[in-house]
């Protein structure tokens, strides 16, 4: 990334969705709003693949994702996996989903969402022993209902910082 070109704008844009992801509600906050978390970093990430595809791509994906495992303590590649999956859908479908309105984006955000928590919990299943979450599958929900402002404020950023 030449950081002249706004590349810097891509970096802080994935760290602050780090932060999100690790952000921790009030105690007071009813224990169902857990679930209703969104997945920001791969909303961040479907947005950047769609938005400059030359430039975010498969093994930005990777990484982000091996980032995304030491932080949230899965297993390793597990994320980068998942995230490298819809990165590739996005990056082969790039130019028919920038013409599609914001909600058919959002709607194929949630598919790709909802494929990639059914594979998380399947793994975790398996190689931890966990119970499946049929509640995470709330993410790929709540994922898809603030994509519309997520891609929004950063279409309005980017253009700002003149991301290209």
């Amino acid at each position: 990334m030449n950081p002249f070109d706004g590349g810097w704008f891509i970096v802080v844009s994935f760290i602050v969705a780090f932060v999100l992801t690790v952000f921790q509600l009030p105690a007071a906050a009813p224990e169902f709003l857990a679930w209703l978390r969104p997945s920001w970093v791969a909303i961040v990430l479907f947005f950047w693949v769609l938005a400059v595809p030359h430039r975010v791509g498969l093994i930005v994906a990777w990484l982000i994702g091996f980032g995304l495992d030491v932080l949230l303590d899965n297993p390793l590649g597990l994320n980068g996996f998942i995230l490298a999956l819809l990165t590739y859908v996005t990056w082969r479908f790039h130019e028919r989903l920038r013409m599609w309105t914001i909600l058919q984006q959002g709607s194929v955000l949630f598919v790709l969402l909802l494929v990639g928590e059914v594979l998380r919990g399947t793994m975790l299943v398996i190689v931890d022993g966990r119970d499946f979450p049929v509640a995470a599958l709330l993410v790929a929900l709540s994922s898809a209902l603030i994509w519309p402002a997520i891609s929004m404020l950063l279409d309005r950023l980017q253009r700002q910082v003149g991301v290209r």
